[in-house]
């Protein structure tokens, strides 16, 4: 099962007998189930930004471990830095919220598809996390030559800010969804 439907399935137990009992009201029903849609992004986001808070964690394990070799060091505190930036572009993402007098409007389908996108978010989340346990793991093992990890982990970490820009880029107006 996919996270953006575990998130919606829990969302949905959660209601009230009163929001349940509003669904059935014409015009109640489409403005409460995109805010259902926000809520569903921004808890799909929060997981996200959960993930990465462990792999932050990791990388400061990695940092500790390369001091006295100032290439790595150097190397580990640059993906640390863009692991920050990618951990605030998430908890800070824009909700898919638009306003009536908004120029860029956010539409039902726009917003399932941000939760996919989300979804997709946590899945890469999840790969870098696991990723940076791994240089943790062959540091532990006593492994120093973590350079080759090391990029491999800045390139993964640079395609997800850049499929993230994407994201925003779409819901800000400024880019057509392919």
């Amino acid at each position: 099962m996919t996270t953006d439907k575990v998130v919606g399935d829990q969302m949905d137990k959660n209601r009230s007998l009163i929001e349940r009992i509003c669904l059935y009201i014409p015009g109640y029903r489409g403005y409460k189930q995109k805010n259902l849609r926000r809520d569903e992004d921004r808890a799909v986001r929060t997981e996200v930004a959960r993930a990465l808070e462990a792999t932050k964690m990791d990388l400061a394990t990695v940092q500790r471990a390369t001091v006295g070799n100032l290439d790595l060091m150097r190397d580990t505190e640059r993906i640390r830095t863009k692991t920050d930036k990618y951990y605030i572009d998430v908890k800070k993402a824009v909700n898919g919220y638009s306003a009536l007098h908004d120029s860029v409007k956010i539409m039902e389908s726009e917003l399932d598809n941000l939760i996919e996108w989300d979804a997709k978010l946590m899945d890469d989340a999840v790969a870098l996390k696991e990723e940076t346990s791994a240089i943790v793991d062959s540091i532990d093992k006593g492994n120093t030559d973590i350079k080759k990890p090391l990029r491999d982990l800045e390139r993964t970490i640079d395609q997800l800010l850049e499929d993230y820009n994407g994201r925003e880029k779409i819901m800000k107006g400024f880019q057509e969804k392919e």
